[in-house]
């Protein structure tokens, strides 16, 4: 396939422009913040520019979200954040096999095997952060499904780029973001509450928020919170 590649300036912000045989016009945004145009080969770079324009309070929008992100993700792991609190950590080597233990001084002691580099670190992370999760979300599913009045047959976790839970409303499967764990309790419950929701209402308009505000009346602040909005007292 014949591919153009150049840059585009619109207000500041550098749009990787991607000139291709495509019908319409793609916008979109990858998880590292790179801003992507994919465009037909007739659209000019004025028209591109026009359209970024356009678009720009969507993509200021979803770009604070990840410099949000970014500014939790521990860049040397001296600190790890956890159920809305940061850690300060310490690393052991020990033959056992793998762990994560916050001690009496809350502090996160992670327990790797010698010789195990420290790039290591995210996956012993990832693997503590499921081990907590099914700990604290299945007690709140069931707590919730008496109340909502809905079924959860089954429910995992996985990575999401851009979502904190999903929900597939036939089957009455949910899955949870990874990325939960590091957040308050309050958002996590929010979180199960919104895609149980889903399995009365699949959008997201008027009656499904009405669901929520039956179910949970203060859902618009832990979403705020979720999402590093200010809530106003």
């Amino acid at each position: 396939m014949n591919v153009q590649y150049s840059k585009l300036q619109v207000q500041g912000l550098e749009i990787n422009l991607i000139r291709k045989e495509v019908r319409g016009i793609r916008l979109s945004i990858r998880p590292d913040g790179e801003i992507r145009l994919s465009i037909p080969f007739v659209i000019t770079d004025s028209v591109a520019r026009a359209f970024v324009v356009s678009r720009l309070p969507w993509l200021c929008q979803h770009l604070e979200k990840i410099n949000k992100q970014k500014a939790l993700e521990p860049d040397d792991f001296s600190t790890v954040p956890y159920l809305g609190s940061s850690y300060q950590t310490l690393i052991f080597y020990h033959r056992i096999a793998p762990r994560v233990v916050i001690d009496s001084s809350e502090r996160m002691c992670i327990f790797l095997k010698p010789g195990t580099p420290e790039t290591a670190l995210p996956k012993v992370l990832d693997a503590w952060y499921r081990t907590e999760l099914k700990k604290i979300i299945p007690p709140l599913i069931k707590e919730w499904e008496s109340i909502i009045g809905v079924k959860v047959e089954s429910f995992q976790f996985k990575r999401m780029k851009t979502r904190w839970g999903t929900c597939n409303v036939i089957d009455h499967r949910i899955w949870f973001n990874v990325e939960l764990a590091k957040k308050t309790f309050p958002c996590i419950e929010y979180i199960v509450v919104h895609e149980m929701c889903h399995l009365l209402e699949r959008g997201h308009g008027t009656k499904f928020k009405a669901c929520m505000d039956k179910f949970l009346p203060d859902w618009r602040n832990f979403k705020k919170e979720l999402n590093g909005i200010p809530v106003r007292s």
